[in-house]
């Protein structure tokens, strides 16, 4: 039984559709992407933060956006089925905290989830009181609050990636919002790269990927001493 099959039979208020088509039931012969009722994250992104978290078993993940706990139910079953691993996940909007706090309590994962509310700006990992985390230590990030916000993250939350750790920025495409937008101009909704933002990639202190999701997920890794050096003489 995959993970989503398994969230589907622990909390039956989840609804499994079509992506995108969240007012009919799921049609199982059509291809594609599937969703929640919630319109939360793409379910086939919720099996792959879970597969990464299983196969990274980091001791600290952080989510930004929580939403009504959907990604966070995903990285906090990978966490269980770990048996080691906590992750701070963040929401901004009073009700979608409620209403994650209380998936989580219901999938009882409050062992391995941490809701915090509040601004995810002003959110500090190492001082906060219930699980302090410091530089350099989430093996997993994943941004997704609102847009605008997202490359901001980027910038605040990237020195406390380990090495040889994984950070991903949901609803973002290979073009990285970089076009042009004849409602709302140059960037919408992300706004442009900011120039930190830019030098932290340039450098290759952190190497961009890219997957073809209906929404879009953007990657990136922190390379770690250990890997191989490629010959650039040649």
């Amino acid at each position: 039984m995959n993970i989503t099959q398994r969230l589907l039979e622990l909390d039956p208020t989840l609804e499994l559709h079509n992506e995108g088509d969240w007012q009919n039931p799921l049609d199982s012969a059509k291809p594609g992407f599937t969703s929640f009722n919630d319109a939360g994250i793409e379910t086939e992104v919720g099996e792959f933060l879970y597969g990464m978290v299983r196969i990274l078993k980091p001791e600290h993940v952080l989510e930004t956006g929580t939403h009504v706990g959907v990604g966070a139910a995903y990285i906090g079953q990978a966490l269980k089925d770990n048996k080691q691993g906590r992750l701070d996940t963040v929401e901004f909007n009073p009700a979608n905290h409620n209403n994650a706090q209380n998936r989580i309590e219901k999938l009882d994962l409050v062992g391995q989830v941490t809701c915090h509310f509040g601004d995810s700006m002003s959110f500090d990992p190492h001082r906060s009181s219930q699980a302090p985390v410091n530089p350099g230590k989430y093996g997993l990030i994943f941004l997704d609050t609102e847009p605008q916000l997202r490359f901001q993250e980027f910038i605040k939350f990237v020195p406390y990636l380990a090495t040889g750790g994984f950070i991903f920025i949901h609803d973002l495409h290979r073009h990285m919002g970089q076009h042009d937008n004849a409602e709302h101009g140059f960037g919408w909704p992300f706004g442009r790269i900011p120039q930190e933002f830019n030098n932290i990639v340039a450098q290759f202190d952190l190497r961009p990927f890219h997957f073809p999701t209906p929404r879009g997920l953007t990657g990136f890794y922190k390379p770690h001493s250990g890997d191989y050096k490629w010959d650039k003489s040649g």
